[in-house]
């Protein structure tokens, strides 16, 4: 009979022993796939996260890259007419700047605005090949002329580079009775000669009212005789 408990006793012995060494294998294999499957997580964390950084490194240093050359311009004047008191804008945005050998750009462009009793009037010129040249802007150039008591808003603006040795360009912003207008013109300057349009001033202008058209024909007749006048040297 005692011979029976103690057979009875060992075997059930033996069998907590393999319970407990199965249990302890187990529970290793759950702390493996824990330890694995944490440590995958913290790594993906740290891969998000240093893309996440560069990216936006990428990000800022682009951006960074693309406002330097983006500066500005900006002039205001005030006047009075008939229309009574006159407040002008002038913006232009990425000029060509004097001081350096930039002459290309994502993109160039003068804003006018204009505004006083009897409304506003704006307009806005995008130079369509700033890869080529920028705007060149002599605020000191723009000019009011009186007619009549209604004055007229005269705003040259010119080009460096991209263009060839005798051929000059310089453009025109008019505001005039809060309308506006705007011309391009085109000047040959040969060797020893003086400047002259490559169309008459009389057709470039045929769309202006006739007051204002007939005072910038003489004005400009006499202002772009020579080839400093473009500011494109």
């Amino acid at each position: 009979m005692t011979r029976l408990v103690n057979i009875a006793m060992k075997r059930a012995t033996a069998i907590n022993q393999e319970f407990a060494t199965a249990m302890s294998i187990v529970v290793l294999f759950m702390v493996l796939i824990f330890y694995a499957f944490t440590a995958s997580a913290s790594r993906n964390t740290i891969e998000y996260k240093g893309i996440q950084k560069n990216t936006q490194f990428h990000v800022l240093a682009s951006v960074y890259v693309k406002m330097v050359p983006l500066d500005s311009i900006v002039t205001e004047r005030g006047y009075q007419d008939k229309y009574g008191k006159n407040m002008l804008h002038v913006k232009v945005t990425n000029p060509c700047n004097a001081d350096s050998s930039r002459f290309d750009g994502l993109l160039s462009h003068i804003e006018v605005r204009l505004k006083n009793n009897k409304g506003k009037t704006s307009v806005t010129y995008k130079h369509p090949y700033p890869q080529m040249s920028l705007i060149q802007f002599i605020q000191e150039e723009i000019h009011i002329k009186d007619l009549g008591g209604r004055k007229a808003v005269i705003v040259p603006f010119y080009y460096c580079g991209g263009y060839e040795s005798y051929d000059m360009k310089v453009s025109y912003i008019v505001l005039y009775e809060n309308k506006s207008y705007i011309f391009h013109l085109d000047y040959y300057c040969g060797e020893g000669m003086e400047c002259k349009p490559v169309q008459t001033l009389q057709a470039t202008l045929k769309n202006l009212p006739k007051d204002i058209r007939t005072y910038l024909i003489r004005y400009l007749t006499k202002k772009h005789r020579s080839r400093d006048s473009f500011h494109q040297e």
